[in-house]
């Protein structure tokens, strides 16, 4: 079965939605990284599809990881930037990716992955 030059455009859409959202990493490739390297950590939502939706407006998604927490009384959901080698490097992007997510530059923290490979380990990943 051929499909029409609209069918095949709307299903290459498709797809390159999937493949987009699919790029954002998760816990698992998280604690796969140097616990002595740092992250900037973005946001901490309640809800995973307004995270998800965050993430969906970045440019580079691959550069975006996620991960869950339990709360006091509920789960959060985290995301995060990059990976560096130092405090530093983290620090000297801070402003340039705050306007990209359109957030305040204070907002964003500057982490130990050490930190957030042992949150990661006290909740159930998905």
């Amino acid at each position: 079965m051929l499909l029409s030059r609209a069918g095949l455009i709307f299903l290459l859409c498709c797809l390159i939605g999937l493949t987009h959202a699919q790029i954002v990493r998760n816990a698992e490739w998280l604690l796969r990284q140097n616990p002595k390297a740092f992250t900037l950590q973005l946001v901490t939502l309640s809800n995973a599809d307004q995270l998800d939706r965050m993430a969906q407006r970045h440019q580079r998604p691959e550069e975006l990881a996620r991960f869950r927490v339990q709360g006091q009384k509920r789960l959060l959901y985290v995301l995060t930037y990059g990976v560096f080698e130092d405090a530093a490097q983290a620090e000297r992007l801070r402003d340039e990716v705050a306007a990209i997510m359109s957030l305040p530059p204070e907002q964003l923290w500057v982490r130990r992955l050490a930190s957030v490979q042992r949150a990661i380990r006290t909740t159930l990943q998905q």
